[in-house]
Protein backbone atom coordinates (compact mmCIF):
# COMPACT_ATOMS: atom_id res chain seq x y z
CA UNK A 1 0.00 0.00 0.00
CA UNK A 2 2.99 1.96 0.37
CA UNK A 3 4.03 2.05 -2.81
CA UNK A 4 0.47 2.77 -4.26
CA UNK A 5 0.65 6.02 -1.84
CA UNK A 6 3.62 7.04 -2.63
CA UNK A 7 3.54 6.25 -6.21
CA UNK A 8 6.37 9.08 -7.04
CA UNK A 9 9.36 7.94 -4.91
CA UNK A 10 8.30 4.77 -3.10
CA UNK A 11 6.74 3.11 -6.28
CA UNK A 12 9.64 2.37 -8.44
CA UNK A 13 10.18 1.16 -11.70
CA UNK A 14 6.64 -0.23 -12.04
CA UNK A 15 5.20 2.81 -11.43
CA UNK A 16 7.68 5.07 -13.53
CA UNK A 17 6.74 2.88 -16.39
CA UNK A 18 2.78 2.80 -15.27
CA UNK A 19 3.22 6.75 -15.67
CA UNK A 20 5.01 6.48 -19.02
CA UNK A 21 2.32 4.25 -20.80
CA UNK A 22 -0.36 6.33 -19.38
CA UNK A 23 1.16 9.36 -21.13
CA UNK A 24 1.31 7.12 -24.46
CA UNK A 25 -2.46 5.99 -24.28
CA UNK A 26 -3.62 10.13 -23.62
CA UNK A 27 -1.00 10.82 -26.50
CA UNK A 28 -2.60 8.10 -28.53
CA UNK A 29 -6.23 8.19 -27.83
CA UNK A 30 -6.71 12.27 -27.72
CA UNK A 31 -6.52 12.19 -31.51
CA UNK A 32 -8.23 9.58 -32.03
CA UNK A 33 -10.73 10.31 -30.05
CA UNK A 34 -11.10 13.70 -31.65
CA UNK A 35 -11.80 12.24 -35.33
CA UNK A 36 -14.09 9.21 -34.44
CA UNK A 37 -17.38 8.87 -35.44
CA UNK A 38 -20.13 9.26 -32.86
CA UNK A 39 -20.95 5.94 -30.74
CA UNK A 40 -18.07 3.95 -32.92
CA UNK A 41 -16.04 1.52 -31.79
CA UNK A 42 -12.56 3.31 -32.39
CA UNK A 43 -14.63 6.16 -29.70
CA UNK A 44 -14.93 3.55 -27.14
CA UNK A 45 -11.66 2.11 -27.49
CA UNK A 46 -10.34 6.12 -26.75
CA UNK A 47 -13.08 6.16 -23.98
CA UNK A 48 -11.54 3.22 -22.07
CA UNK A 49 -8.22 4.10 -22.97
CA UNK A 50 -8.90 7.73 -21.38
CA UNK A 51 -11.09 5.62 -17.98
CA UNK A 52 -7.38 4.08 -16.86
CA UNK A 53 -4.89 6.45 -18.21
CA UNK A 54 -6.19 9.71 -16.73
CA UNK A 55 -6.58 8.37 -13.21
CA UNK A 56 -2.81 6.96 -13.39
CA UNK A 57 -1.16 9.71 -14.68
CA UNK A 58 -2.80 12.34 -12.50
CA UNK A 59 -2.06 9.85 -9.55
CA UNK A 60 1.63 9.96 -9.73
CA UNK A 61 2.40 13.46 -11.01
CA UNK A 62 -0.11 14.41 -8.08
CA UNK A 63 1.65 12.49 -5.90
CA UNK A 64 5.14 14.71 -7.19
CA UNK A 65 3.59 17.60 -6.54
CA UNK A 66 2.85 16.38 -2.51
CA UNK A 67 6.38 15.18 -2.59
CA UNK A 68 7.58 18.67 -3.94
CA UNK A 69 5.79 21.12 -2.21
CA UNK A 70 4.00 20.11 1.22
CA UNK A 71 5.86 19.84 4.58
CA UNK A 72 6.70 15.80 5.58
CA UNK A 73 4.36 15.54 8.20
CA UNK A 74 1.47 16.59 5.88
CA UNK A 75 2.15 14.34 3.01
CA UNK A 76 0.80 11.01 4.30
CA UNK A 77 -2.55 12.89 4.89
CA UNK A 78 -2.65 14.12 1.39
CA UNK A 79 -1.36 10.82 -0.46
CA UNK A 80 -4.35 9.77 0.92
CA UNK A 81 -6.63 12.17 -0.27
CA UNK A 82 -4.73 11.81 -3.70
CA UNK A 83 -5.38 7.70 -3.72
CA UNK A 84 -9.07 8.58 -2.88
CA UNK A 85 -9.09 11.60 -6.06
CA UNK A 86 -7.56 8.59 -8.05
CA UNK A 87 -10.35 6.21 -7.40
CA UNK A 88 -13.43 8.55 -7.80
CA UNK A 89 -11.70 9.89 -11.33
CA UNK A 90 -11.62 5.96 -12.82
CA UNK A 91 -15.06 5.46 -11.14
CA UNK A 92 -16.56 7.96 -12.49
CA UNK A 93 -14.98 7.94 -16.20
CA UNK A 94 -16.13 4.64 -15.93
CA UNK A 95 -19.98 5.56 -14.83
CA UNK A 96 -19.78 7.87 -17.58
CA UNK A 97 -18.07 5.37 -20.17
CA UNK A 98 -20.57 2.07 -18.99
CA UNK A 99 -23.86 4.01 -18.57
CA UNK A 100 -23.55 7.43 -20.47
CA UNK A 101 -22.74 8.49 -23.61
CA UNK A 102 -18.62 8.46 -23.03
CA UNK A 103 -16.17 10.82 -22.02
CA UNK A 104 -15.49 11.46 -24.98
CA UNK A 105 -19.11 12.27 -26.18
CA UNK A 106 -19.91 14.16 -22.96
CA UNK A 107 -16.63 16.16 -23.59
CA UNK A 108 -17.73 16.92 -27.16
CA UNK A 109 -21.31 18.20 -25.68
CA UNK A 110 -19.41 21.11 -24.20
CA UNK A 111 -19.10 22.77 -27.57
CA UNK A 112 -22.12 21.51 -28.70
CA UNK A 113 -24.82 24.34 -29.43
CA UNK A 114 -28.08 23.28 -26.69
CA UNK A 115 -30.83 21.65 -28.85
CA UNK A 116 -33.74 23.91 -29.48
CA UNK A 117 -37.04 22.77 -28.31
Amino acid sequence: MQRILAADTAGGHAFHKAHEFASYGLAGATPVAIVASKGGIMQKAADFVFSFAIPIHSHICMNACVTDYLPYAARGPARVGVLGMSVITYLGIMKVNLSGPGLTETVRGLWRKPAKN
